[in-house]
């Protein structure tokens, strides 16, 4: 059985899954739902990353709802082009929630995947999938011209919707197209990002490019400047970087490739099953790559979607959705075989050293491991599994490391129905230890067509586990 989210993986080359049966205890921490999307002005379909103010406040983004008079090609049983959502707690321990911008899928961008930052003054930035000005044949979406994307600020007014600035409207060639991912900031105010697609066009035979780095600059007024920072030619150093990219303390970049890198093997058809790159600075012109892991799509792991987490002493943690152990015959069900792995590069000498600290293998254990993991003040690290657990619709997990391996532990198990499904998006925790995070689906079970528009959910633990941010 393919669940109505479908369509979400299909714009991520085809991240299928099914549904798996099997029952086991709930995990120990409980859950509080803050705001369960219903479809309509509202949103629908949470984006991939929330983040926090001083105040406690959360802002995040919708793929679907909003303006339902609107129509980006998708379909989740709604229509629209997604918001950017803010929720507050308000009396009664009740959150509420606040529009700050609805998307048209014209100009101002249209379905907005990867989520937003938020910078020093309050302000939020974020890119949209599709939308803006330019609609060349080479971004398109089941026949339509739906633009190639944008990259956006959403700045705080005196009363009602935000005021959204579009710093840059993606054209479909040399530039990039199809941000998937979110931005990044760096200290002096510029952003960062990925584009699915666009860059060198000649490296794929659609011609429609392997995919860019980039960086927008302001000039003290009007549109931003572009650079591009990396166009990816789908050899060995990848194809499709989806995800967003990571600074280290020197100012090197990190980040994925969904596909490209060991010629040797494959992966959905594709040539590689990706890889993690670092990017560094050149004194003029494009900076240099350096593949740190050509996935091998079997016990190493297999495309990687999101981003990854760097801790202190500079080693790379990630996730991927597919591969590890490749012999379960439960993710084999899925479009490629294993049920994903958590991993651990760690630079030996001139070279990078992949260890896997985790394999799930799908049921209790959890499958697809998707969203970027994030530390605690102990050295812990927290992530979700997309499908599995004890109820088959997900679970966040816990990974504790002691004596060189890292034991595993499952903190909420999904329900389905009012305690939502899928949790795809990052993990945020409170002063207090709370983790906070979105599901895909579920929740108001009226919205979506019978299947459930998503929410926003809080996680306490009953035991004193969470031992907060770092």
């Amino acid at each position: 059985m393919t669940h109505h989210c479908k369509t979400t993986r299909n714009l991520a080359v085809a991240l299928a899954a099914t549904l798996m049966l099997a029952v086991s205890a709930l995990a120990q921490d409980s859950e509080t739902v803050l705001h369960a999307f219903t479809g309509h002005s509202d949103g629908a379909l949470g984006g991939f990353q929330l983040v926090a103010d001083s105040a406690g406040n959360l802002y995040g983004t919708t793929l679907d709802g909003g303006n339902t008079n609107a129509e980006c090609g998708l379909y989740f049983g709604t229509a629209g082009c997604g918001v950017v959502f803010k929720l507050g707690p308000a009396a009664n321990g009740s959150w509420k929630e606040t529009v700050l911008h609805t998307f048209t899928g014209g100009k101002d961008g249209g379905v907005p995947v990867g989520g937003v930052v938020l910078d020093s003054a309050g302000n939020l930035y974020g890119s949209t999938f599709f939308g803006g000005d330019n609609k060349p044949a080479n971004c398109s979406y089941g026949g339509d011209s739906v633009g190639c994307g944008v990259v956006y600020k959403l700045s705080p007014t005196a009363k009602g919707p935000w005021k959204e600035t579009v710093l840059y409207s993606f054209t479909g060639g040399s530039d990039g197209s199809f941000p998937f991912a979110g931005v990044t900031l760096d200290s002096g105010g510029n952003v960062y990002g990925a584009a699915g697609a666009g860059g060198l066009l000649s490296c794929n035979t659609g011609g429609t490019g392997c995919g860019i780095v980039f960086k927008l600059t302001s000039n003290g007024q009007g549109p931003w400047t572009e650079t591009v920072l990396y166009a990816f030619t789908g050899g060995a150093d990848g194809n499709l970087p989806f995800a967003s990219v990571t600074f280290d303390t020197s100012g090197n970049l990190y980040g994925t490739t969904r596909i490209g890198g060991d010629a040797s093997v494959s992966c959905l058809g594709y040539t590689g099953c990706g890889v993690i790159f670092e990017l560094t600075p050149t004194s003029s012109g494009p900076w240099t790559e350096t593949v740190l892991h050509a996935f091998t799509g079997g016990a190493d792991g297999a495309l990687p979607l999101l981003g990854v987490t760097l801790d202190p002493d500079g080693n790379v943690y990630g996730t991927t959705p597919f591969g590890g152990d490749t012999t379960q015959t439960i993710c084999a069900m899925q479009e490629f075989p294993g049920c994903g792995v958590v991993f651990e590069l760690t630079k030996v000498s001139e070279t990078w050293e992949e260890t896997v600290i985790h394999t799930f293998t799908g049921p209790s254990d959890g499958a697809e491991p998707i969203a970027p993991l994030i530390f605690d003040s102990a050295g812990n690290l927290y992530g979700g599994a997309d499908l599995g657990g004890g109820y088959t619709y997900g679970l966040v997990f816990k990974l504790t490391p002691a004596g060189g391996s890292w034991t595993k532990s499952d903190l909420y198990d999904f329900h389905g129905g009012a305690t939502g499904s899928y949790p795809q998006s990052n993990l945020l925790f409170d002063s207090a230890g709370n983790l906070y995070g979105m599901a895909e689906s579920s929740g108001d079970m009226a919205g979506c067509g019978g299947y459930g528009c998503g929410l926003v959910f809080k996680l306490h633990p009953e035991d004193g586990s969470l031992a907060g941010p770092r």
